[in-house]
């Protein structure tokens, strides 16, 4: 699977953005602020006013969405300069391919365009992720303890940043 093709998603993707997303969020729990059933419940609609507030680039290989990364701009007057990345996730038999990188440099070449810079958390132990987003020039500035909780107990999460 080393052929694939980055694009932005539109309204018209909505039944491929809700798929991924999902998937996201049943293969990879832990690496999510939002859960599941939550997300499952929601309709189309719901997705579909996402991806009109939000920069959503997608992978597709072989004509199956395998990946996507969200940008979506501050919206306050003071903080208006900064966009936050979300939801970064590459189905597991699509690793390994660069596919996450691509993603990413597209959300960087989108965000240069009305942002100056740009935000995200990863969750701490998530290393792969990590050492992406270091390789692409973001920077740890902190750690918020006890980020997110599950059944299973706290996760404390990076808070990284790159200036544009």
């Amino acid at each position: 699977m080393s052929n694939f093709e980055i694009r932005r998603l539109g309204i018209i993707d909505v039944a491929d953005y809700r798929s991924i997303r999902l998937a996201a969020l049943q293969g990879e729990p832990d690496a999510f602020g939002s859960v599941y059933e939550v997300e499952a419940a929601r309709p189309s609609s719901a997705f579909a006013e996402r991806l009109d507030t939000s920069i959503i680039f997608s992978a597709y290989a072989g004509g199956d969405i395998v990946g996507m990364a969200g940008l979506k701009q501050e919206a306050g007057l003071k903080d208006r300069h900064k966009g936050f990345v979300w939801g970064m996730y590459v189905r597991p038999n699509a690793r390994g391919q660069g596919i996450g990188a691509a993603l990413l440099a597209a959300i960087i070449g989108g965000a240069e365009q009305i942002v100056e810079q740009l935000t995200l958390t990863v969750v701490q132990g998530n290393n792969a992720a990590l050492s992406l987003y270091e390789k692409y020039g973001f920077r740890a500035y902190g750690v918020e303890p006890r980020a997110l909780k599950t059944a299973a107990g706290y996760s404390d999460e990076i808070l990284m940043s790159r200036i544009l």
